[in-house]
């Protein structure tokens, strides 16, 4: 892809991955590591959404999930003994913060989501305010202490690089108004949220724990610091130090005067004068350090051990790329400005990645008690991190992001994928801790046809949900990622997780595990649906192209996709015609997995697969990644091409049977990512993107955006006629729908 390029690699849960962005200077680094399950950069530059003239303000509902969902036959076949308690859970919560005096305080980030924040030690949590914003996620939070309705907040994603920043942000109100404080002056404003900019990622933003005067920015782009009035036009930004940064320590210990702050990422550098000046530490040695050239220092410090920071030394062969070396335990003395190891974290332990190394903590009130997270399971020491043991499994889920331990050395609190834990036995056991927080990251959703809301869609990290009769239910395990819902039969719902594995209700709640084709080689995604006419017959995507006629019991090869072009290597994604029941068109990627080709069939439904005849449409107008396609309902041999791009041109396209036109108009820097068609002779159209809803009848020359939805992607569509409803499924924020367009 040319311009701003977004590419995932997906692979197994825990292990790493590589993202590919194209980058007109290789020398300029700004891509940060994603050594987690997958990441997805998402989303386009604030700055130019304002310039998206034609909106409509439009009425949402959320729908949830708003707290860990009731986990549906745990130790069955579609959440076996294993997984049960480890896949469940509201959405994936990277940071948090606590008020140094009151502990039951507390307020959680969610990168791709926004903030919530309690004050009866989690027990309820309440939204933050962020759905206004124009990029809703937040990597980190500063909290004045004596007026809690003051924060500051960072916008985006600091460890996984799911969605960029558009700088800083401050409320005074406890999140009803917020107004950036990027800076004005020209050379005294964060470098980000401008124009075109993709790549800018804060990590932590950080203040004295008195009163939020000064700030420190840990980002990508350097550590930066505030001087001024924390207003909209009187705050100005100097960069401090160079380099990629993540995390800000501020140390004052009850034996040290000084006010020291520490900043750290791929280097180490501390300020002993309370940010005014700093200076660069050595760095501290790990294993293979000539093949594994990212480092990432985390870190943590108790006062009643002054002198000493301990850190969670982490390394990768790149900052984009995900293969790891060993983690270490060292410790860093301020007075001798030394490193010393403690011992390995991946010997006998699961090795800390980086994208996981917030996970790191040490007890303020007794510094021999340690943390150590990183996928499964949470580890514990008690001796200063000469031994660690693993706390019990399926407590909580996968993915440890952040681990914050109250003064009195009690409480723990754990962020991960699912949300929320608390434990209230020193880190012994835990909790779900997570009313209130709706933070769900959806893919795939689809919806039953009925008057009431009968939802059920993937969630990534959080497995297969199901809204039924008012409730949520947590149905099966893993990544969820596409699914359908029986439009005139709420009993029979799929939902899938990664690598083609498919689950089947027969009775709306119980689901199994045996329904997936053999031999399909599916990609990580699952693509599935079923017919919109012929409900009994289900597709999946794949290196070869499956079908079933009898709702998953035997499934059939239709095609392999190299027997069509030799260039072809996977059946990406297809798409079926409720006006035109023999229609299939297939988006293939070829070996170049840039240059797509679309074919098509106009007897999908027949009765043997050597009778479905293909052929290859006209050549696509340009390169990349195609999200969707929706067929005209008056000819089936014209239809809708939306690209998964950024730039201003080329999102979406009409052939009229011959000829390509570009429709994209007014769809600004959005990435548009889910694409639906609404039945009626207006043909109209809703696209999902990362501004929101546009939609847009044939014949109009300009896109309407509705708002009132979260700053998140959205990453599904389906409509629900019985109600009238519009459903969309946000990467961030769960489920919302609003009343479909009637003018």
């Amino acid at each position: 892809m040319r311009g701003p390029a977004f590419f995932c690699l997906f692979v197994a849960a825990g292990w790493p991955v590589s993202i590919l962005l194209s980058q007109s200077d290789s020398s300029h680094v700004e891509q940060w590591p994603s050594a987690g399950k997958s990441a997805v950069l998402i989303g386009s530059p604030v700055a130019s959404r304002s310039e998206i003239l034609r909106t409509l303000a439009w009425q949402w509902t959320p729908l949830g999930p708003h707290q860990q969902p009731e986990e549906r036959n745990p130790g069955g076949k579609a959440i076996p003994a294993y997984a049960a308690g480890r896949g469940n859970g509201t959405g994936r919560i990277n940071y948090l913060f606590m008020h140094p005096e009151q502990s039951g305080y507390l307020w959680a980030c969610s990168p791709t989501g926004g903030v919530w924040r309690t004050t009866d030690e989690g027990a309820t949590w309440t939204g933050g305010g962020t759905d206004q914003l124009e990029i809703s996620g937040v990597s980190s939070i500063a909290v004045d202490r004596r007026n809690t309705d003051h924060w500051v907040i960072a916008t985006g994603d600091g460890d996984d690089v799911f969605m960029f920043t558009d700088g800083v942000w401050i409320t005074r109100d406890g999140g009803k108004t917020y107004k950036d404080i990027n800076g004005r002056h020209e050379g005294y404003r964060l470098p980000f949220g401008e124009r075109g900019d993709f790549y800018g990622q804060i990590g932590e933003i950080g203040s004295a724990p008195n009163r939020l005067r000064k700030l420190f920015v840990a980002s990508n782009r350097g550590l930066w610091v505030s001087s001024g009035r924390l207003t909209s036009y009187g705050v100005t930004w100097t960069k401090a130090a160079d380099g990629l940064f993540y995390d800000i320590l501020y140390i004052s210990g009850k034996r040290r005067r000084d006010d020291i702050v520490a900043a750290a990422g791929d280097r180490l550098v501390i300020s002993f004068d309370g940010g005014r000046t700093w200076e660069q530490m050595p760095s501290p040695e790990y294993p293979d350090a000539s093949r594994f050239k990212f480092l990432r220092i985390s870190l943590a410090h108790s006062p009643e051990d002054p002198e000493n920071v301990y850190a969670a030394v982490t390394c990768s062969e790149s900052n984009t790329q995900s293969p790891i070396g060993e983690g270490t335990l060292q410790v860093f003395n301020l007075d001798s400005r030394t490193w010393s190891l403690v011992r390995s974290l991946r010997s006998g332990m699961n090795n800390v990645i980086p994208t996981r190394a917030r996970a790191f903590a040490i007890s303020p009130e007794n510094p021999d008690i340690l943390f150590c997270g990183n996928v499964q399971p949470l580890y514990r020491s008690a001796d200063r991190g000469d031994t660690f043991s693993r706390i019990e499994k399926n407590q909580m889920h996968d993915d440890c992001h952040h681990i914050l331990i109250a003064p009195d050395g009690k409480t723990v609190w754990a962020a991960h994928d699912g949300g929320v834990s608390r434990s209230t036995d020193g880190g012994i056991h835990f909790e779900a801790r997570d009313q209130g927080i709706s933070a769900a990251n959806v893919f795939g959703v689809s919806v039953a046809q009925s008057a009431d809301p009968q939802v059920a869609y993937g969630g990534y990290d959080t497995g297969g949900n199901l809204l039924r009769d008012g409730k949520w239910w947590h149905v099966s395990w893993g990544d969820g990622f596409e699914t359908i819902t029986h439009p005139y039969d709420r009993d029979i719902v799929f939902t899938t997780m990664q690598n083609g594995t498919i689950q089947r209700s027969l009775n709306g709640i119980d689901f199994e595990d045996q329904v997936s084709p053999s031999g399909a080689r599916t990609e990580w995604h699952t693509w599935i649906r079923m017919h919109p006419v012929v409900h009994d017959h289900l597709y999946v995507a794949g290196a070869r192209l499956m079908r079933s006629v009898d709702l998953g019991e035997s499934w059939e090869q239709l095609i392999e996709v190299n027997e069509l072009d030799s260039t072809l290597v996977n059946a990406y994604k297809f798409f079926l015609s409720p006006d035109h029941p023999g229609v299939m068109y297939v988006y293939m990627l070829d070996k170049t997995l840039i240059r797509p080709q679309v074919w098509r069939t106009f007897n999908i439904t027949g009765d043997r697969p050597s009778s479905i005849q293909w052929e290859k449409v006209a050549d696509l107008p340009m390169e990349g990644w195609i999200s969707g396609i929706s067929v005209d309902p008056d000819d089936p041999r014209r239809f809708w091409l939306l690209y998964s791009r950024t730039e201003e041109f080329g999102k979406l396209w009409y052939f009229n049977g011959s000829t390509y036109s570009d429709e994209t108009a007014n769809l600004g820097l959005s990435k548009c990512e889910s694409m639906v068609l609404q039945k009626g002779p207006e043909k109209r159209l809703y696209i999902g993107s990362s501004y929101g809803v546009f939609t847009r009848r044939q014949g109009e020359s300009q896109w309407t955006l509705l708002t009132g939805l979260p700053g998140t992607c959205i990453k599904s569509l389906d409509i629900n006629y019985t109600a009238g409803k519009l459903v969309a499924g946000t990467f961030g924020r769960g489920i919302w729908w609003g009343d479909l367009v009637r003018r």
